[in-house]
């Protein structure tokens, strides 16, 4: 029996509907399963992102621009903003962020201002909100956790690269050589094979390496001579650093106004003067260092003078006590507030290195004085400060024990176990041990 082409047309998509829409139910979720495809609690919460600093706070304060101007550019009221910030000024004053500072807005559809959240540091956010038609600021500070991390390393070309090699922070290097100023000259006494190893508190907000706490002890054998550093803290204050015996570490005079640097020239009483071309007494030592570098008052004193001074330029001076007197040459400028008549503080920043007067190039003149004679400052030796009170020795002596027990061996050689120990900006896994974690370098200790 033949059929007309045209029906036969029509009967097949009458079919292929059917069976289409057959087949599209089927695929099709329930509701059911659309709530079983939900990750439960835990899960979401692994695959939740941990956003980066700028992801969660976009927005900048840029220099010259408050934040007034880039609320207003969000599309939030000026009496939102008004509002807003008066209520913030008793935690924060908005109006006047530094350059930097981050920051995050709710906002409804409308433009509204629902929320916001400036971020201080790792550690201090403000988070403002409007609840019921009020303003609200809460200071929000994250739990700090306290790790102790320890490294060690040696010098094969420079203590600065010894802390590289060892993927530690060059900033515990430059801690290091401020607790062990008066012990060795880190200008002139670093020598190829010296050894370090230092035990310092590590900051953590959630995981995260936020920064350094206290270095609690550490150790710098200088040319085969052993210098033992070991923090001392009372009432939850730190009180200084001291050997493990007890002695005071501090001295009345630094070893040198630089932190780093090196000697060009020396104290010699009959040296060839570079630029006048015959010999004059060099009354100091020079330090070459860059243009800028910061030179620190090597004692307690008073400032006597500050001003530009012929061949040496930029001068400062400064009188310790009726005895001790040091002055300071080619300065590039002085420090904030120098004047005379100001005191200042042993390692105080007091002026920076420049190439001002009389000099051939960028570098510190220092001198020494005794009773108002020039004396070479690389000779001389000071006694220390006072050791640890006798009524707090015991407690001292308990710390102590436990400080330098804290100090990774010499010859042990392993590297870092976790690659998130590597990084500083990595997420940082706290381990369930209470032992610090140990960090060594891949060369030979």
């Amino acid at each position: 029996m033949f059929f007309d082409e045209r029906f036969i047309s029509f009967a097949a998509l009458v079919v292929g509907s059917l069976i289409f829409f057959f087949f599209y139910n089927s695929s099709k979720p329930e509701p059911e399963d659309l709530q079983a495809s939900v990750p439960s609690p835990v899960v979401a919460a692994k695959l939740k992102k941990v956003l980066s600093i700028e992801e969660e706070f976009p927005h900048v304060i840029k220099r010259n621009i408050p934040l007034y101007s880039y609320l207003s550019e969000l599309g939030v009221s000026p009496i939102d903003i008004i509002e807003m910030v008066k209520a913030s000024k008793p935690k924060k004053d908005l109006s006047r962020l530094t350059p930097g500072t981050r920051f995050q807005v709710v906002q409804t559809q409308d433009k509204t201002l629902k929320e916001i959240q400036v971020r201080f540091s790792a550690v201090e956010k403000l988070d403002v909100k409007k609840i019921e038609n009020k303003w609200t600021a809460v200071i929000i500070k994250e739990l700090v956790d306290i790790q102790p991390v320890s490294f060690v390393g040696k010098v094969e070309n420079s203590l600065w690269e010894s802390a590289l090699d060892a993927k530690m922070d060059p900033y515990l290097i430059v801690a290091m050589s401020e607790i062990f100023g008066w012990e060795v000259d880190f200008s002139r006494e670093v020598r190829l094979g010296d050894k370090w190893r230092i035990t310092a508190e590590r900051k953590l907000v959630k995981g995260v390496h936020v920064g350094w706490g206290s270095v609690l002890a550490a150790e710098y054998i200088n040319s085969g001579e052993s210098h033992k550093a070991v923090l001392f803290r009372h009432d939850g204050e730190d009180v200084g650093y001291y050997t493990p015996q007890g002695d005071s570490l501090r001295k009345m005079f630094l070893k040198s106004p630089l932190r780093f640097g090196r000697v060009t020239s020396r104290f010699n009483k009959r040296r060839f003067h570079p630029k006048l071309k015959r010999i004059r007494p060099h009354n100091g030592v020079d330090y070459g260092a860059p243009i800028g570098t910061p030179v620190r008052a090597v004692a307690d004193g008073k400032v006597t003078f500050s001003r530009y001074n012929g061949g040496g330029g930029n001068t400062l001076k400064l009188r310790h006590n009726s005895k001790y007197k040091t002055a300071y040459k080619h300065l590039s400028r002085f420090g904030k507030g120098i004047r005379p008549g100001v005191r200042v503080k042993q390692g105080q920043v007091v002026a920076y290195v420049g190439n001002t007067g009389l000099s051939t190039g960028p570098h510190l003149h220092y001198e020494f004085f005794i009773n108002n004679r020039f004396v070479d400052p690389l000779k001389q030796s000071f006694p220390s400060a006072d050791p640890v009170a006798p009524n707090l020795k015991a407690e001292f002596l308990k710390q102590s024990k436990k400080m330098v027990a804290r100090l990774p061996s010499w010859t042990q050689k392993n590297f870092v176990l976790q690659a998130s120990q590597k990084t500083w900006t990595q997420e940082y896994v706290k381990p369930t041990e209470t032992k610090p974690i140990v960090i060594f370098s891949e060369t030979e200790i």
